[in-house]
């Protein structure tokens, strides 16, 4: 869940103006075990550190600390020059692919090959090895089964 949220907040601030950008942090709420082995409630805060470029992120800044509020929701993000928050939700993810992508990586997790997909939707072989490679980058995957169980995960598509 966590992994999932964080690859979440890296396509809502990709979508932001360049300038703002980095002005953009991820709360999370997590559990985790105490020295003595007891469930804690931590904050996890995840900001992204720009390049000399200002452009490209050069860092990912994980901090983990206690519960100092209480948060609504178990992510959510700031923007930290103006403390506006936005909710940050499974159902966002349906935002990361195109229509075409999402129906591409319905028919790869239904077991389809390339070239029966590119049979099935009526393009080349070629166009549905880009549909691939673009699903790929956009989750942040090594190959076509991750991205079917991210996809899922984030509610990209639904499980019949």
């Amino acid at each position: 869940m966590k992994m999932s949220q964080e690859l979440l907040f890296f396509h809502y601030i990709s979508r932001r103006s360049k300038p703002r950008r980095f002005n953009h942090c991820l709360k999370q709420k997590l559990r985790m075990r105490s020295r003595n082995g007891e469930w804690v409630e931590t904050l996890h805060r995840l900001y992204y550190i720009p390049a000399h470029d200002g452009k490209t992120i050069r860092f990912t800044l994980c901090l983990y600390g206690a519960m100092t509020t209480n948060l609504k929701t178990d992510s959510i993000v700031v923007d930290t020059l103006t403390g506006q928050t936005t909710e940050l939700n499974q159902s966002t993810g349906i935002k990361i692919l195109s229509p075409q992508e999402i129906t591409m990586l319905k028919l790869i997790d239904e077991g389809n090959r390339s070239k029966g997909i590119a049979d099935i939707l009526g393009i080349s072989l070629h166009t549905v090895s880009r549909h691939r490679q673009n699903i790929i980058a956009k989750l942040k995957v090594r190959n076509s089964a991750e991205a079917c169980k991210i996809a899922r995960t984030l509610y990209i598509m639904c499980v019949e």
